[in-house]
């Protein structure tokens, strides 16, 4: 296993489509706090850092166990700016101070129903293998060869392949190649493959398997509310 792995957790204030979104309350404890324990039950995360811009976060992740031990200056904070800026500036924060790590690992706050023991899994993945950079996927719970799309008619039809759909004898979702998508939930690699490339994304990039229930990723208000209805009041 690698000697230093550090985990990044992103948690930028000013969120447009759900305000507050990484201190809402999600069963009994705020947002960010399910990731902040998930990232404390990690057998592997050396050091973990909450990446944020806004007092209020900074304020309620400490109240739950996390370590922030700076502010994100406000030109890393705003929607346009890519993540890899977030990465590169924990990393370097923490090399000013003779701290380096061999494996960086992004775990976003808005994947809450994420596990420790998929963090853990994904870093064992990255670490026995010889991908350069590990992410988390999910099966599609909808196969995408089910996708229809409108004519100039109006009228539907399939997309990607003739037959996968409609006719009697269209394939089973069991027999349908089975697919995946990134979930965002973990993402994760070798220090020295993230200077090279400031990415997650590869052409050595593998995929490390999450139950799609466990990668459900919070974007929108109703995806906020679904979680909230998976996540019983006694979470913690």
């Amino acid at each position: 296993m690698p000697d230093r792995v550090l985990g990044v957790v992103p948690a930028r204030g000013g969120s447009s489509r759900i305000p507050e979104k990484n201190i809402q309350p999600v069963g009994d404890k705020p947002l960010i706090a399910h990731t902040v324990d998930q990232c404390s039950g990690s057998g592997y995360l050396d050091e973990t850092v909450v990446s944020t811009d806004d007092e209020a976060i900074k304020r309620v992740a400490e109240e739950h166990g996390g370590t922030v031990p700076f502010l994100r200056p406000a030109e890393l904070a705003t929607d346009d700016v890519p993540a890899h800026l977030c990465i590169s500036h924990a990393l370097d924060w923490y090399r000013s101070r003779g701290e380096s790590f061999d494996i960086v690992c992004m775990i976003p706050v808005t994947c809450p129903l994420r596990s420790a023991t998929d963090i853990d899994g994904a870093i064992e993945h990255l670490s026995s293998s010889d991908a350069e950079s590990v992410i988390g996927v999910s099966e599609y719970t909808t196969p995408p060869q089910w996708a229809v799309a409108t004519d100039e008619r109006g009228y539907l039809y399939e997309y990607y392949e003739p037959g996968q759909l409609w006719p009697d004898d269209a394939p089973r979702s069991q027999d349908v190649k089975k697919l995946l998508h990134p979930n965002g939930a973990i993402l994760l690699s070798s220090v020295t493959t993230w200077e090279e490339y400031k990415s997650f994304y590869t052409d050595r990039t593998a995929g490390s398997e999450l139950l799609p229930r466990r990668g459900t990723y919070i974007d929108e208000p109703w995806e906020l509310e679904l979680v909230r209805a998976l996540v019983p009041a006694d979470s913690s």
